[in-house]
């Protein structure tokens, strides 16, 4: 199907949150920070952020458009209290859509719009916090027209394994069960029942661990990206990581100091795995046993990391919340998607799950 007989198909409204999914901004300062490229901009946006400073600006490659220029590793009008200078200044409306976005996403699908929330964040992760509020993000949704903006469009139906596809309403029903057990606090790894390092049609998990050790750059994301492939590198072969500065901790510290409850690492994960399901990010690198696999790959990587940084002393859940950040952040580089794309589906890296019967009646979400 044609990406215009998609989006004719999908639909926006009504607006869901995942069950159990829960943000606040704490104003921990993380997202103003080169974890991610500070933008893209649009032109009017360019053009009112340089008459504010000439020099904040600046076109990234990577992204191949306008972001923000970060200094020091931050947003240049990012305050010391870690507090944005344009929202104080000028109100929320005068920010960049992308900061006002930010943790939030959309996707439409053929029964409503999926509010989703990046994981990139600790006021996101680390501490209680309330349901997401769905107003909340309708108005940080909205492009500067008012109008909704879409990250992606799911079709009417999603391939399970090589050779099924099933229609949305059936995955739908499968996938809340699965959500359903994470929010019951089942142990991740047995929800997703796939295996870890799972066969790939060429190359190796080295070989993939080892190029995301050399994206290490003077960022505090390449920083990310060489953890990472340093815990894919002990999974897969062994290696013994060696002593790196761990990126952001100050943003993770400042988030631990703030949280009361007592949230368990196993809390964090689960809500991390059930919202990678909820976003459809594994669509286009292959179906749903794939994405699976790769979740419970990423996910021992993560318990790796966590390990890792504990050994400095970091309480528990921090620990696992930096660890998730790392984890996500980079699913958002150009090397992990590749490799993902690479695993062999012949036979599926996953259990299979029991399809719904045709015709059988069951509340789903969109």
């Amino acid at each position: 199907m044609n990406e215009a007989r998609k989006a004719a198909r999908a639909k926006v409204r009504p607006l869901v949150a995942r069950p159990g999914a829960e943000f606040r901004c704490f104003g921990d300062g993380l997202c103003c920070t080169d974890i991610h490229a500070l933008g893209v901009l649009t032109r009017s946006e360019v053009k009112e952020l340089r008459q504010r400073d000439r020099l904040s600006v600046v076109y990234n490659d990577e992204v191949e458009g306008y972001c923000l220029q970060p200094i020091d590793g931050q947003c240049s009008f990012l305050e010391a209290h870690q507090r944005c200078g344009i929202h104080a200044q000028y109100g929320a409306a005068a920010k960049p859509i992308g900061c006002r976005r930010f943790p939030y996403g959309l996707i439409s699908t053929p029964l409503g719009g999926r509010v989703t929330t990046e994981h990139r964040c600790p006021c996101r992760t680390l501490g209680k916090r309330p349901p997401i509020s769905l107003d909340d993000a309708d108005a940080s949704l909205r492009d500067r027209a008012g109008r909704l903006e879409v990250d992606q469009v799911v079709p009417s139906k999603i391939p399970l394994r090589a050779g099924q596809r099933v229609p949305f309403a059936s995955y739908v029903q499968l996938e809340t069960g699965l959500i359903a057990r994470l929010n019951g606090r089942e142990r991740a790894e047995d929800v997703l029942a796939a295996q870890v390092l799972p066969p790939l049609r060429s190359g190796g998990w080295p070989s993939v661990a080892v190029e995301h050790i050399e994206t290490r750059d003077a960022t505090a994301g390449g920083e990310a990206f060489a953890w990472f492939g340093d815990a894919l590198l002990e999974l897969s072969a062994g290696h013994s990581p060696p002593t790196r500065p761990r990126p952001w901790h100050a943003s993770f510290a400042r988030a631990s100091a703030r949280v009361s409850d007592r949230q368990t690492p196993e809390d964090l994960y689960n809500d991390w795995i059930a919202d990678q399901l909820w976003m459809f990010r594994w669509l286009p690198w292959g179906p749903f046993d794939v994405a699976r696999a790769e979740l419970a790959t990423r996910l021992r990587v993560a318990r790796l990391i966590q390990e890792r940084i504990e050994r400095d002393r970091v309480p528990a859940t921090q620990a696992a919340a930096e660890a998730v950040m790392i984890c996500e952040l980079i699913s958002e580089g150009h090397e992990w998607p590749r490799a993902v794309s690479a695993i062999a589906t012949d036979p599926s890296p996953a259990e299979p799950l029991s399809v719904p019967a045709a015709g059988a009646r069951r509340r789903a979400l969109p």
